[in-house]
């Protein structure tokens, strides 16, 4: 047995992002001996649904969300709704909307119905305080207090990250410091405690890549001058379970 560490998009999903019927097939075919993980930037919930429309017994990780589910459970590192109200009761004259998602709802501070199509498509909470806890939360802040802001993040141990900004406002990631990305996949890969294979087609799929015993890029990829071993199947004709099934 062993597990099979994948990307998503462009590895396991075709040139149109479309996962094909005989990629699912061989998916479980896979599964019958062996364990998959997937990694990779696409939302929870859409994780979550493939699995589930396709019966998959698979885990995955959500690098968008900073959660998945492995082996059934709930894996994630979710911040104190404390923490965030205490950000947002401190900032709360800079911050212009502040959003987040966990895998049934959609929780936005500061609710302005023209934004309405900008925000996550699940469930929307309106709130003011929250009592809930969240695996992240995205802050659209005003300049005036970017210094501040951000060592008080610094001060209470919170990661971030700027996504977007313009003239007047950043829309910053807030996360906790204890899930980058390193950490999150030795945990994944300590946690299944098995021979391990990763396959990507992206040079950000290196991150967890680089932990594997066997390295693999797609045919498609541009890992190809990075890593040496790379699939003679590509994406458009079920490349990655190919090489899985029949190395």
């Amino acid at each position: 047995m062993e597990l099979a560490l994948l990307d998503f998009d462009n590895t396991l999903t075709n040139s149109s992002s479309i996962v094909l019927d005989e990629t699912i097939k061989d998916m479980k075919t896979y599964l019958t001996n062996n364990k998959i993980c997937i990694i990779s930037n696409s939302s929870f919930n859409e994780l979550n649904d493939f699995k589930n429309k396709n019966n998959l017994n698979l885990s995955f990780y959500s690098l968008k969300d900073l959660m998945g589910i492995i082996d059934e459970k709930e894996f994630n590192s979710l911040i104190d709704y404390n923490i965030i109200n205490n950000i947002i009761k401190k900032f709360e004259n800079y911050i212009y909307t502040a959003w987040s998602t966990n895998s049934k709802n959609s929780y936005i501070y500061n609710f302005q119905e023209r934004l309405n199509l900008f925000y996550p498509k699940e469930n929307k909470i309106i709130f003011n305080e929250l009592n809930i806890n969240l695996p992240t939360i995205y802050i659209a802040i005003n300049n005036g207090c970017y210094d501040e802001f951000y060592s008080y993040l610094d001060s209470i141990n919170l990661g971030y990250e700027i996504i977007a900004k313009d003239l007047k406002r950043n829309i910053v990631k807030i996360f906790n410091n204890d899930f980058k990305k390193e950490f999150v996949f030795k945990k994944i890969i300590n946690y299944f405690n098995l021979k391990t294979i990763g396959i990507g087609d992206n040079i950000d799929n290196l991150d967890f890549i680089n932990l594997c015993d066997e390295k693999v890029s797609m045919k498609n990829s541009n890992l190809s001058n990075i890593i040496k071993k790379t699939t003679n199947y590509d994406l458009d004709n079920n490349g990655c379970l190919e090489y899985l099934i029949n190395r």
